[in-house]
């Protein structure tokens, strides 16, 4: 799969990378949505979604979402900080 550098990615480009065939009805029921919703999902650029609908598609196909924030200093702060 080629990948654009400049361009963000799909849900189902991640997947592709991931290595996961995981269906979409096997996603939708972990979303707790119906399938059509995935497929919609799928097709949009990530940084178009909400977060917390990218952290429940990541679980669904076995990946992990991992934040961290930069700040100008170089002082780095991880997912805590969204706790």
């Amino acid at each position: 799969m080629k990948i654009e550098q400049n361009k963000p990615l799909t849900l189902s480009e991640i997947k592709e990378l991931s290595g996961e065939h995981v269906k979409q009805a096997i996603i939708a029921y972990h979303m707790s949505v119906q399938e059509p919703a995935v497929s919609k999902l799928e097709r949009k650029r990530i940084t178009s979604l909400q977060l917390s609908k990218i952290q429940r598609y990541m679980t669904a196909i076995g990946a992990t979402l991992e934040i961290k924030v930069t700040l100008r200093d170089g002082t780095v702060l991880g997912e805590d900080v969204f706790k």
